[in-house]
């Protein structure tokens, strides 16, 4: 008998069929499910020496939250939008990806917010700021490779200092050569660069394209010839000049 002639046999071959494959996929889905966790795997998106939050700092949390951590639980008691939301609750995690594998790893895939300045301020707990603005605890983060901002410390000033920062953050010359970002009692911002006793006078955060090239020229075709220690002050306020002491 043609089974395109018997309409009721061929109907019950496609039911089977069905029952079949989702018996299949009903068996594949518990097994991935009962899938223990064999490695947790973590990746920051930040360059070592600005990375405030570690795979150490990762993994101390993981077993804090998880009792123990991750490791030997089973995919369907992971929650990985949980984790995700734990992870991204960190001031300095921007973006968190979490997912499993089918050999057994947890991937933790962590945007770090980048810090540009360490405040310390007058009064209270120091801080880094990010470039998206935001404001990362010291306490809890590693130690990130960035200017430190001290001085007339006002909320005014802060905010100048972080445009100032941004600026030298985004300029090769500038990152390389700034220590530390220094408020003086005429609210100038002044660069203290990695050379010895030295200041760079900054006045307010205006025009600094124009005045980091004025230095970079200076220090390229000036101090390269009579030292680049002769000058203890080097003030870049005044337009189209620089007055050196």
């Amino acid at each position: 008998m043609e089974l395109s002639k018997n309409p009721y046999l061929r109907k019950s071959l496609y039911l089977l069929t069905l029952v079949v494959l989702i018996a299949l996929f009903t068996v594949l889905y518990n097994n991935q499910q009962a899938q223990i966790c064999e490695q947790v795997q973590v990746e920051i998106d930040a360059p070592t020496e600005k990375q405030l939050i570690t795979v150490p700092i990762v993994q101390d949390k993981l077993e804090e939250w998880y009792d123990g951590g991750l490791s030997g639980v089973e995919k369907r008691n992971l929650a990985l939008h949980e984790i995700e939301e734990n992870l991204e609750a960190i001031e300095s995690v921007k973006n968190a990806e979490v997912s499993f594998d089918l050999r057994g790893v947890l991937r933790i895939s962590i945007d770090q917010r980048m810090p540009i300045v360490r405040i310390l301020p007058n009064a209270g707990k120091s801080y880094y700021l990010a470039l998206d603005g935001t404001a990362i605890p010291v306490a809890g983060s590693d130690v990130a490779r960035v200017p430190v901002a001290t001085g007339r410390l006002s909320t005014t000033m802060i905010t100048k200092v972080y445009t100032l920062c941004t600026y030298v953050y985004e300029n090769e010359f500038m990152d390389a050569l700034t220590e530390q970002i220094f408020v003086n009692k005429t609210n100038d911002l002044v660069i203290v660069p990695k050379i010895k006793n030295q200041r760079i006078i900054i006045g307010e955060p205006e025009q600094l394209e124009e005045k980091f090239q004025k230095l970079q020229d200076f220090y390229t075709y000036g101090l390269n010839h009579i030292g680049w220690t002769k000058y203890k002050t080097i003030n870049l306020k005044y337009k189209n000049q620089i007055v050196c002491k």
